[in-house]
């Protein structure tokens, strides 16, 4: 968001932010930002959808204006270039991990299952069809991410 202060102020809007648990804020969703960085430029473009699992009426909500805190948040990326066209989805506790990051991995239709979200409902049908059902992490280099010092003590 640095490209503009218009965008950067925008992005610390209350609505633009939901609470994350520490070691999850910290550890494998900082992970996960730091790939989808790294496939951002492997890849020239992919497009990110990304925000909280909210499908329930009642949530556990911190502070004084009741913020309510997702069990759940969600990271879909998707690279819709040929030559290979592929997509892939995360769907994450907002707890500390229990297992790896791929562990956490799963097609974009079962993200569409989980979030009620229908991701990408413009793209040709037959396209959007393939790469929403499948799921081929070999397609997507892990890349292994380490916080700074400065991370782990925040």
């Amino acid at each position: 968001m640095k490209f503009s202060e218009e965008a950067m102020t925008t992005c610390f809007f209350y609505s633009n932010m939901s609470p994350q648990v520490p070691a999850f804020n910290r550890g494998i969703w900082a992970s996960l930002e730091a790939m989808v960085r790294f496939w951002a430029v492997e890849n020239d473009a992919v497009l990110v959808v990304t925000g909280p699992v909210l499908t329930k009426k009642e949530y556990p909500s911190i502070g004084p204006n009741i913020v309510a805190v997702p069990e759940f948040f969600y990271k879909v990326i998707l690279d819709n270039t040929l030559p290979t066209r592929k997509g892939i989805a995360f769907v994450l506790p907002n707890a500390a991990p229990d297992k790896s990051l791929f562990g956490y991995a799963c097609s974009i239709d079962r993200a569409e299952e989980i979030t009620g979200i229908d991701f990408f409902p413009l793209l040709e049908d037959s396209i959007e069809n393939l790469l929403e059902a499948t799921i081929n992490p070999a397609l997507w280099p892990a890349t292994e991410f380490r916080p700074s010092p400065r991370q782990k003590n925040q």
